[in-house]
Parts: structure tokens; C-alpha cells; sequence
């Protein structure tokens, strides 16, 4: 699969990536903004998000910098408040991150959706992965209700960060439209 598939895409879409300072992260951050997302990085670590949200805008994407405390309800909620006052609008969120950092983030996102918005959450780790499926599994059946489709994407240690990143991506343009 191919980045080109999915550029432009995103056009006008805004997208959360927690955990978005270093790694896989940093790559699905790229990647979204390629498919033309504006994308809001956070995580602890202000300065690699400073370092990338810069990177991006110099190959003309647009990216913001939030350095959050995923295990802060208060720093998760202030960072999805500021993405709706900032665009008005949070379309898709990738979550990378321990299990219990996704659960909360998903807390917030889930509501702050429109029908439509698309999650993603991303387990790096062979320990992580069946905790990331049953959680996205809990999520996804609990958000039916409110059109919130939401996956998990599993990196195996033979797959490149940008392999991910672009599955990531696919998993979020497939089938119906966005944030109508």
C-alpha cells in the first residue's frame, strides 16, 4: 500500500495523534499530513513535538504541538478542548500509548466526535497487543451507538515505521467519508 492511494484525502480534516514525539508516532503524524489531515501532536515531550510540528510544516503540512500527560485526565480533556477550539472539529485520533493512556484518551475523543470520525489504536508491543485488541474491542462495540468506527492497527517488530503509518492511514480513508 501506498502513500500516494490515500494524499489528499484528509483535506480539511483534523486528526489527534497521541504519543506522537518519537517512532511510529512521529511517522503516522507524517503520514497523516500527507494525506492532508492538520494534526495535532501530543505527548510529554514538548520539544520532540516542537522538533516535528516543525519538520512538518517544511514539507507543507500543517501540524500543531500540545504537550499533554496522558495519564492526566485534566491534560486530556484541556487537549481536546483545545483541538475543538483551535479547528472545530477532531475527525480521527491515533493512539499510541499504554493501555490504560489510550482508555483515557479515548474517554475524551469518542464524545468530542461527529458520526463518522475514526479512531485508531496502536499497540508497538507483542505484551501490549492483546490488551490494545480487548480495549478497542470494549470501545468500539460501547461507541457503536454514536457512529465512532474505532480499530486497532498491531506493529510487529518486522514491520517499518512507515509500513505502519501508512496502514494506519488506510484504516482511516477506507470505505465511507469522514466527519460529513
Amino acid at each position: 500500500m501506498s502513500s500516494h492511494m490515500t494524499r489528499g484525502a484528509l483535506s480539511g480534516r483534523t486528526a489527534l495523534v497521541t504519543g506522537a514525539g518519537h517512532g511510529i508516532g512521529a511517522a503516522v503524524s507524517c503520514a497523516l499530513c500527507r494525506a492532508g489531515a492538520s494534526v495535532v501532536l501530543a505527548a510529554r515531550d514538548g520539544q520532540a513535538l516542537e522538533v516535528l510540528a516543525a519538520h512538518i510544516s517544511a514539507a507543507g503540512g500543517q501540524a500543531v504541538a500540545v504537550p499533554t500527560d496522558l495519564t492526566d485526565p485534566r491534560s486530556v480533556r484541556r487537549l481536546v478542548e483545545q483541538i475543538l477550539g483551535a479547528f472545530g472539529r477532531l475527525d480521527a485520533a491515533v493512539n499510541h500509548g499504554e493501555v490504560g493512556e489510550v482508555a483515557l484518551a479515548m474517554k475524551y475523543e469518542i464524545p468530542s466526535m461527529r458520526p463518522g470520525g475514526r479512531i485508531v489504536n496502536l499497540a508497538s508491543s507483542a505484551d501490549a497487543q492483546a490488551a490494545m485488541t480487548e480495549l478497542t474491542r470494549a470501545a468500539a462495540r460501547d461507541s457503536g451507538c454514536c457512529g465512532v468506527r474505532i480499530d486497532a492497527v498491531a506493529a510487529g517488530p518486522q514491520d517499518s515505521e512507515e509500513d505502519v503509518a501508512d496502514t494506519v492511514v488506510w484504516r482511516i480513508t477506507r470505505q465511507v467519508p469522514i466527519g460529513r
